[in-house]
């Protein structure tokens, strides 16, 4: 019975459109590492980088060379969103970004992290058996489904990214707010919304959703009846972050992992003619 619900064939527009999100987001985090001068301050720059244990071997190109790496991973990003040899560029930007990730440490953040998950897990998956290049030279490796394990091992692989931001908040300064506080002190100079962040009520109301949203989140889109109001508070909440804390691509990352709490149908009939 569990292989039955494990191996059904189902609607595969969700890892497909997943597919072709992840390759322009990967793209813009790449080329936008350049253009932002990342690269330059974190991997050109820096006279030392503080590899992690193990991997002392993992340094930097000389020179400008890293500006290349970069070029190279974005390009390899464009290629996973048109389905272009998609197998063997999921694969190298896999590897490539792993590599960066593992070579300084100072520049850590949770979110490279997962990105080094999900694209791991994607080098498994047959995101380009349709709306892609390689289907459109290759006929028979086109396929309108996929098996439902996939769509459960996204599922399973977002609960515990959110299941341990949760947990990673229960400690003493995030609960009495001290930490949001400090967080929010370089924001004051933003339009609009600098004064109100400042304010100790919406440090308290940030502390207490934050591990709310972490908790519930990925059970409210999984029940139908609390989905769609899940699925606005979740484009509130990674706005929200990404115009306050400025992360990146995570925001939009998340975002597109909620096509996967959807029925595949309406998936395809939203992104999809036929």
């Amino acid at each position: 019975m569990f292989n039955d619900f494990l191996f059904k064939r189902i609607d595969n527009s969700p890892l497909i459109i997943f597919r072709i999100f992840l390759g322009i987001l990967i793209s813009l985090e790449c080329y936008g590492a350049i253009l932002t001068g990342w690269v330059r301050r974190n991997l050109i720059e820096p006279e030392f980088t503080f590899s992690f244990i193990g991997f002392e071997w993992l340094q930097p190109l000389p020179g400008y060379g890293m500006y290349g790496y970069f070029f190279i991973m974005g390009t390899l990003g464009i290629f996973i969103a048109l389905g272009y040899k998609y197998r063997f560029s999921i694969i190298s930007f896999t590897l490539l970004w792993t590599s960066v990730y593992l070579m300084q440490k100072t520049s850590y953040n949770n979110h490279y992290y997962l990105l080094v998950l999900i694209s791991f897990i994607m080098c498994f998956f047959p995101a380009n058996a349709a709306y892609s290049i390689d289907a459109r030279t290759r006929p028979n490796i086109r396929d309108d489904s996929m098996y439902n394990y996939i769509k459960w091992t996204i599922v399973l692989q977002l609960f515990i990214v959110y299941t341990y931001a949760a947990l990673a908040k229960l400690y003493a300064d995030w609960l009495d707010f001290s930490f949001v506080q400090i967080l929010m002190q370089s924001k004051s100079h933003y339009w609009l919304i600098g004064d109100l962040l400042q304010e100790p009520w919406v440090h308290k109301l940030i502390s207490i959703m934050g591990i709310v949203f972490d908790l519930l989140i990925i059970p409210a889109l999984l029940w139908k009846p609390s989905r769609k109001v899940a699925f606005a508070l979740a484009i509130f909440f990674h706005l929200f972050n990404s115009i306050v804390f400025q992360i990146g691509i995570f925001p939009y990352l998340a975002l597109a992992f909620t096509e996967f709490f959807f029925e595949p149908e309406r998936i395809r009939k939203l992104f999809f003619k036929n």
